[in-house]
């Protein structure tokens, strides 16, 4: 296996016996952990068992995840299906964290559900005390409870539990560069019904179908170990649960040390493929991408697609790519400076994208956005080949300063917005590119080449060519054609002497892009 897996989370009980727990049945063979689980009867109604702490626990600020299964119907979860039950010794509370509308099971009839303790369900069952004097500094009690709608059959156990801990989710270290991890290695460590496993955070629904309910860190950032993870062609889903934010991130990090690299999907020559599908599939708390770590190597996305995210932070770095990406219903992406193109990003939450002036996002579409752009820094940013359609304001400045948009390769923007004060000054910058070569086809190095405006001669260009016989000077468009007169020579002594060119040709919305041959002076050639 590639991966090392390092479990955040703590043990609150096994369910491996029944001793200290109010009431439960031993079983051996439908333990989805360990070597035992518990059961007992509930029939049309409730039942709740707790287990009763060798010593108090702090679980403010935390989560707990339990395992159940029941056999049999079961209530909604705004009805308490599934319960969690958490006690002080003088307050016990069951709180409905599942039911028949959200058991998907993982392994044989088990689920793993989750409790957010700094911010609990509304709908719960009060079994002792009060639920507002709950002192989740000292609980004593963690337990289950079940809310049954058919009767039981005799005196069969039709409920079950088993091992139950508290935290957030995992770490994922380890792998080669010839052997990185996959997060079917995570899941098949997840799944295994060996002590110690069963973690309740990844769940495969399908072939490479995903579905997350707890933070997964990949890297270590607090030692010095490296980190290779590769994927491709994987769909990573988080579940609709009832949790706050910071549980629901995935992030990567590296440190000082080791080598951290992360990379989905592959890249086809410029272009990326075969990435992830990374979706939410609720609607309370999107989760967060972070990939903001600057101990983090490599960091390559290829192919991907983010759908109803919150906000995505990529990586600054020579190192970080991005390309053919979609951000669908997603919060604020951080593109930096890393190299981002080819992407898409539409519907946004409220701001697309935030752009810094060093950013190298390029050759992209904004569609259908609130917001577009923030920029906030006064300055000069330059788009090339970025597209604007249908968003409510392209360009979003909150620097309180001046900012000037370079509109190059038909980039589009416009409209904009300076709710801090400021300006926005939309220029459509266009390239003026001239080609020389001789009549073999061969560049010619330090041609001169000179553009004027037709109508009264003002110059554009003066420029020399490059060792690719190219010219270039940027235009700023003043929104009609312009005609122009182009003038090339190259005639220094000691050097082959060419012909002088002169001729004509048109700026549009898409710039000037001219190809000129010279033919050699055999009269002054060489003297």
């Amino acid at each position: 296996m590639g991966v090392q897996i390092t479990l955040n989370l703590t043990t609150l009980y096994d369910a491996e016996s029944s001793t200290n727990w109010s009431e439960g049945t031993t079983y051996s063979g439908w333990q989805r952990e360990g070597s035992n689980c518990l059961g007992a009867a509930v029939s049309q109604g409730t039942g709740h068992f707790y287990y009763t702490l060798s010593s108090s626990k702090d679980l403010t600020n935390t989560y707990i995840f339990s395992w159940m299964m029941a056999w049999g119907g079961l209530e909604t979860t705004a009805n308490g299906g599934f319960r969690i039950v958490v006690g002080d010794g003088t307050n016990r509370i069951a709180y409905h964290v599942g039911g028949s509308d959200n058991y998907g099971f993982q392994v044989g009839g088990w689920c793993c559900f989750v409790l957010d303790t700094s911010n609990p369900p509304s709908n719960y069952t009060v079994l002792a005390g009060s639920e507002s004097a709950l002192n989740w500094s000292a609980i004593t009690e963690v337990g289950v409870g079940f809310n049954i709608t058919s009767k039981v059959v005799g005196t069969s156990d039709n409920v079950y539990w088993d091992i139950c801990r508290y935290g957030k989710g995992l770490t994922i270290t380890g792998g080669t560069s010839s052997d990185p991890g996959k997060f079917t290695e995570i899941e098949t460590e997840d799944r295994s019904t060996a002590a110690g496993k069963a973690y309740g955070i990844i769940r495969e629904l399908q072939t490479d179908v995903f579905a997350i309910e707890g933070k997964i860190v990949f890297g270590d950032n607090t030692g010095t170990s490296s980190t290779y993870f590769h994927d491709e062609g994987v769909s990573i889903i988080y579940e609709d649960r009832d949790v706050s934010a910071d549980l629901y991130r995935l992030e990567i990090v590296g440190n000082s040390s080791g080598i951290n690299v992360w990379t989905m999907g592959q890249k086809s020559g410029n272009v990326g493929i075969k990435g992830a599908s990374f979706q939410y599939a609720g609607t309370i708390v999107p989760p967060i991408f972070d990939a903001s770590d600057p101990d983090l190597n490599t960091f390559h996305l290829y192919g991907s697609a983010f759908k109803n995210f919150n906000t995505i932070v990529f990586p600054s770095g020579i190192n970080s790519e991005i390309l053919n990406c979609s951000f669908d219903d997603c919060g604020k992406v951080l593109v930096k400076d890393c190299i981002v193109k080819y992407c898409n990003f539409m519907n946004a939450k409220d701001i697309a994208v935030l752009l810094p002036l060093d950013h190298n996002l390029s050759d992209s579409n904004f569609i259908s956005n609130p917001k577009a752009i923030e920029v906030n820094e006064a300055g000069t940013y330059t788009l090339s080949n970025v597209k604007f359609l249908g968003n409510s304001i392209d360009i979003y400045n909150t620097s309180g300063g001046t900012v000037v948009i370079q509109c190059t390769e038909g980039s589009n923007p416009g409209t904009s917005s300076s709710p801090n004060g400021g300006t926005v000054e939309i220029q459509n910058v266009v390239y003026l590119r001239v080609y020389v070569s001789d009549t073999e086809g061969n560049p010619v190095q330090d041609a001169r080449v000179a553009i004027y405006k037709s109508s009264d001669m003002t110059q554009l260009m003066n420029e020399l060519t490059d060792a690719n016989g190219k010219a270039e000077e940027t235009f700023q468009y003043p929104g009609a054609d312009v005609d122009v007169i182009i003038r090339v020579r190259k005639s220094s002594p000691s050097n082959t002497r060419y012909i002088p060119v002169e001729t004509i040709g048109v700026i549009t919305v898409n710039g000037l892009t001219q190809y000129v041959t010279l033919y050699e002076d055999t009269t002054l050639s060489g003297g």
